[in-house]
Order: C-alpha cells, then structure tokens, then sequence
C-alpha cells in the first residue's frame, strides 16, 4: 500500500526553501507526485509526496 503527504512551501526567489524539502524528503524514502501552487496572492506551492507504507506486511 503506498503512503501518500502534502506540504507546503513558501516560494523563494531562488527556490531554494523548495529543493531543501524535497531532497529532506527525498533522503526519508519520498518520491514527488505532483507539484502546483496556490493563488498567486499566497506565495505557497504545494507537493505531494509518495512512498511505500513500510508498515505493510509481507
């Protein structure tokens, strides 16, 4: 079964706030799914993240 977590980051002009959560993520076993980004008037992008359930039996 997969595991499924969204966040959200606040956009930086160099995006570096988006690499950092995605490679922190990234190192825990999550893969990106999708990536948009909120009204413009908010300045947040949204991601989602997948990864195998680690809890699931064999």
């Amino acid at each position: 079964m997969k595991q499924y977590k969204v966040i959200k980051v606040y956009y930086d002009y160099k995006l570096a706030s988006l690499e950092k959560v995605m490679n922190d993520m990234a190192k825990e076993g999550w893969e990106v799914v999708c990536m948009t980004h909120e009204p413009s008037n908010t300045s947040k992008y949204i991601i989602t993240f997948c990864r195998e359930d680690s809890d699931k039996e064999a």
